[in-house]
């Protein structure tokens, strides 16, 4: 996963134009990472055979960029569909006549992804691996940072890269509570941490020798600056392989799950406890930084053995809230 913002320089037709149309999106306060940025490329170098005299993209320049290509993949093909309607609308902003490919014409993408919940004993097994393991060499504070990191991401159901780009001044360990700053949807949001987690993160940072009241990473790279997540991820897959949920050449979870996991458990935490499932939505919401209460729906990928007590609990009054799926085996 790369997680870093990447200039690349455009030198087709649109050039002037696509710069302008990245510090535009920069300005709205949206980060432009390195996919971003290949996608916009892709549309100035498309059209250099096309040796326009003056910038302008009609129906069937359109048309020709969006076309299916070979075995690609809906979702790459949506991609660039929605890349250049939102480069043209820009550019008719600076008063010229785009052709703007029309949204209701994308192609559907049918997700048929199935996140892994870890179950309650695989977390367990992970955090007793994760607590011995020898990582990286690199980094005498990887068995610090690794057993904070993994508990911040399922403890608080946190993306990757909004853990890594917290600075020491995100937490507050008197309160419990962590800044999540501008994060996806450009939401800033503040997330409590449970009493052993914020327990954990105080001998974490007594370990690690922090002083709280500087700006810096909390999960430092050995360099100081932000750490990379392909390193997380790369060691992600050893540490399930010891706790014995995966096995060599099986379909990995994503540390992504994680998140997933959390959403779930907090949900059948709730349930159990007697909540009505509509509150605890909304709840999960908003701790989770969503935009929408649909987009926390589909992390609720329950399998009827695992979590058997939500379906039960909740049959008949919330059927279109929990999405039967096959069971991760």
């Amino acid at each position: 996963m790369i997680d870093t913002e990447k200039e690349y320089i455009f030198n087709g037709p649109f050039a002037r134009y696509c710069s302008m149309y990245v510090d535009h999106k920069k300005s709205l306060g949206y980060k432009f990472q390195v996919s971003s940025y290949y996608r916009l490329r892709q549309i100035d170098n498309f059209f250099k055979t096309y040796e326009l005299k003056n910038p302008i993209l009609t129906k069937k320049m359109v048309n020709d960029y969006v076309s299916k290509r070979g075995n690609e993949s809906t979702k790459t093909q949506h991609q660039r569909m929605s890349t250049i309607r939102q480069f043209a609308l820009f550019m008719n902003t600076l008063e010229f006549n785009f052709y703007v490919f029309p949204k209701n014409e994308f192609v559907k993408i049918r997700d048929n992804f199935t996140p892994y919940i870890f179950t309650h004993k695989e977390i367990s097994n992970i955090w007793s691996i994760i607590d011995t393991l020898s990582l990286a060499e690199n980094s005498e504070y990887d068995s610090l940072i690794y057993p904070m990191l993994l508990r911040m991401l399922y403890g608080c159901g946190l993306r990757i890269n909004e853990a890594l780009t917290l600075h020491k001044t995100d937490i507050n360990l008197k309160n419990g509570v962590i800044t999540i700053n501008k994060a996806k949807n450009n939401i800033t949001r503040l997330v409590p941490m449970s009493e052993t987690l914020t327990d954990y993160c105080c001998n974490y940072v007594k370990k690690m020798a922090f002083d709280m009241k500087t700006k810096d990473y909390f999960y430092p790279a050995p360099d100081a600056q932000k750490y990379k997540s392909v390193s997380i991820l790369n060691d992600f897959r050893r540490i399930l392989l010891k706790a014995g949920i995966i096995s060599s050449g099986s379909v990995n979870p994503r540390i992504h799950d994680l998140r997933h996991t959390f959403a779930v458990h907090s949900l059948e935490k709730m349930v159990s406890q007697g909540q009505d499932a509509y509150s605890a939505l909304p709840i999960l919401q908003t701790y989770m930084g969503h935009s929408d209460i649909i987009s926390t729906e589909q992390y609720l990928r329950l399998t009827s053995d695992a979590y058997g007590i939500i379906i039960n609990l909740t049959a008949g009054m919330y059927q279109d809230v929990f999405p039967e799926v096959k069971e991760n085996e």
